[in-house]
């Protein structure tokens, strides 16, 4: 466990740490220039983040203290629930801050479990070893043993692919996991649509199924046009072309991306399967490890972002369209007609392509 030796802030009971042993493995020792940079990183994502909400303000002012009290030579604290609501600017009882936090934590807690690969990528990217992590420490309850927070610093996982020096102008992307899909669909694709078991079945039923059964609609809706032996009023011939051409169009629009995401491994998420509040998903076949030393395809939506190199705002990916066909460009928000990137997938890199 820390050695923990007490400090006062403004009246309020701060945990200066002086040092962290094995009982948290997970937790790396580095140098204060290597934290500095994985806490701009960590800061750096979150700005790709957009609208920054209450749970990201939050882990926004520990990165920002926290930099700052090792820009300054001090020595790193864990704060209390009173404490952190005074650095988000939030104004709250003190006998409230517990709770407020409470609801707020588990918020983020949520959203930087879905975001933590983007996160490591950054710090990847960056050339560290280390990333920046809000950190919760449960208090053993009663007066003045309230749970603190933090920032830890935790060693980066291996990764399959080596960071990719950037060339002067070149773009780095970092993906964001496991985003909101539709209310339908939540449950079967939440943390991955694994292909493998029932699950396989049912995605090569679905795409080769679902062709047969367009097909089948199509000649039936052709048989009732051509082999009636009454003359067929003109009205019931347009309703039959009309249908006709309202299966073939939906049958288009659900397996399309089907085959598209097959061939390319990586598409414009179609919008049935979003919520209403994301924007620029893309809907990913990844190769992961399934745990036998084997590899299993996993269906995941993803959304992939960078920091334009020229202007600094944020980069979106889009379909290339006819401009760059059968690709992902990434496009600038501010300037999406003249800062445009390719993407590579493997290396999370891109050139400009205008």
């Amino acid at each position: 466990m820390p050695t923990v030796e007490e400090t006062v802030r403004d009246g309020n009971i701060l945990f200066k740490i002086n040092s962290i042993v094995g009982s948290q493995p997970e937790t790396f020792q580095a140098d204060e220039n290597e934290k500095l940079a994985a806490l701009e990183a960590f800061l750096g994502f979150l700005r790709l983040q957009g609208k920054e909400t209450k749970a990201l303000r939050v882990a926004r002012v520990l990165a920002e203290d926290t930099r700052e009290r090792l820009n300054e030579g001090k020595a790193l604290v864990a704060y209390n629930s009173v404490n952190v609501a005074e650095m988000a600017e939030h104004p709250v009882a003190p006998e409230r801050a517990t709770a407020w936090l409470a609801k707020i934590w588990s918020n983020l807690e949520e959203r930087l479990e879905e975001r933590e690969t983007g996160i490591q990528d950054v710090a990847r990217q960056a050339g560290l070893s280390i990333y920046a992590w809000p950190r919760k420490t449960l208090g053993a309850g009663g007066a003045g043993n309230n749970s603190t927070y933090d920032i830890e610093f935790l060693k980066l996982p291996a990764s399959d692919a080596e960071p990719t020096a950037l060339a002067p102008g070149s773009i780095a992307y970092v993906q964001d996991l496991t985003l909101k899909p539709a209310f339908w669909l939540r449950r079967l694709i939440r943390t991955g649509f694994a292909l493998k078991g029932w699950r396989r079945i049912a995605f090569l039923v679905y795409g080769i199924g679902g062709p047969a059964v367009v097909g089948t609609l199509l000649v039936l809706l052709w048989l009732a046009l051509t082999t009636q032996s009454a003359r067929i009023p003109t009205g019931d011939i347009v309703t039959l072309v009309f249908f006709a051409a309202i299966v073939g169009l939906l049958g288009f629009a659900f397996l399309s991306p089907f085959w598209r995401l097959i061939d390319l491994r990586i598409i414009m998420a179609p919008d049935l399967l979003l919520s209403l509040r994301e924007r620029g998903v893309q809907l990913e076949a990844s190769k992961e490890p399934a745990g036998d030393g084997r590899h299993v395809r996993v269906i995941r939506l993803v959304r992939y972002s960078g920091r334009c190199p020229k202007c600094g705002e944020t980069v979106h990916l889009y379909d290339g369209r006819r401009e760059f066909p059968g690709r992902l460009v990434g496009k600038c928000d501010e300037h999406p007609a003249e800062h445009v990137y390719s993407f590579d997938r493997f290396t999370k890199t891109g050139s400009p392509l205008r």
